[in-house]
């Protein structure tokens, strides 16, 4: 391992990615050390010396350490955007957050934030509809959404999860979704319950004069059923697609907004098991990472917390996802 990657006099280019991590050694290991072994597995190094590792490609592509707060068990980490594919969320993250999160040096390490530098943003489509687009696509434009989630979970037929959804509709439920762990069940088909639902969301739009979106979840074992799933939606009318973004995993969601561009799809992100990295406040991924990453790739929606209710997520953290996600300028 290069021991010149803790390097404070460094100012961080145009084109450098930026990494925040919060650092806890282990026994035995300094600060430093610790960030070292970190910022160089995290790029062009490993736990022994590298003999092809010459002193002319170390000095293009080495991390720098440029911030280092070791009372606040903070560091900034700056890597040249050579290390990294455009456009891919994947290898992004199996860089900064791949094999550095089981180093034995860190006790804990989590990603707290990422800033991309312009080069590798103009890769990302962005929403294709985002906050205006969506009051475009309801009809709301001087109030809040309104929606809900058929309940229970699972466990209704085709039938009477259409008339749920169409009684939430009629009462004045602006968007009903399906819950994450309703795909296509034996009891509750995928295709079935899309058209009979959207078939009553139609009617709620007659009876209302009000626009009604049903978000049917498209997760599904392969990209390629994801997909088909969506142009059923397409087929059927539908103006939305649900999708569970961390079982389904980056590859599938960078694939699904490429193909919901030309089905016109709005695409609604459930957060379901983002607590598995996201809670622990001491390592893992940030909650604040995902939801820029999805609004990077394209997501129009994302659950961001409530504050109440029985989700854990804290009022400071709900507000900067809720930034991070509208804002044009967000706040470092």
């Amino acid at each position: 391992m290069r021991r010149d990657y803790i390097d404070t006099g460094y100012s961080p280019k145009d084109t450098d990615l930026i990494c925040e991590f919060h650092i806890e050694p282990s026994a035995g290991v300094n600060f430093e050390e610790a960030a070292t072994h970190m910022a160089g597995e995290s790029s062009i190094d490993s736990w022994t010396e590298i003999s092809t590792l010459s002193p002319e490609l170390a000095a293009r592509l080495k991390p720098h350490v440029f911030y280092v707060d070791e009372d606040a068990q903070t560091v900034r980490v700056a890597y040249s955007e050579e290390l990294f594919e455009l456009g891919s969320v994947p290898q992004v993250l199996s860089a900064v957050a791949g094999n550095i999160l089981s180093m034995k040096v860190v006790d804990n390490l989590r990603l707290q934030d990422i800033a991309f530098p312009g080069s590798m943003l103009h890769e990302f489509k962005g929403p294709k509809f985002g906050l205006p687009g969506i009051r475009e696509l309801t009809g709301v434009q001087d109030r809040p959404l309104i929606g809900t989630i058929v309940k229970p979970k699972v466990g209704l037929t085709s039938e009477k999860h259409a008339e749920v959804a169409y009684k939430s509709f009629a009462g004045g439920c602006d968007l009903v979704k399906d819950d994450e762990n309703l795909t296509d069940q034996k009891f509750n088909g995928f295709e079935k319950r899309a058209e009979l639902t959207l078939k009553l969301a139609e009617k709620a739009e007659s009876e209302t004069g009000e626009r009604k979106m049903y978000l049917c979840n498209i997760t599904a074992p392969t990209c390629k059923e994801m997909i088909r799933r969506m142009n059923v939606l397409k087929d059927l009318g539908a103006s939305y697609a649900m999708i569970d973004i961390v079982p389904a995993g980056w590859t599938a969601l960078q694939t699904l907004r490429e193909e919901a561009e030309d089905a016109g799809l709005a695409l609604h992100a459930h957060r379901c098991m983002h607590s598995a990295y996201t809670r622990n406040p001491r390592h893992g991924i940030s909650m604040l990472v995902v939801a820029k990453l999805c609004r990077l790739i394209g997501l129009d929606q994302l659950h961001i917390g409530t504050v109440v209710g029985k989700m854990h997520g804290e009022k400071h953290e709900v507000l900067s996802l809720h930034d991070e996600c509208v804002l044009d300028n967000v706040p470092a």
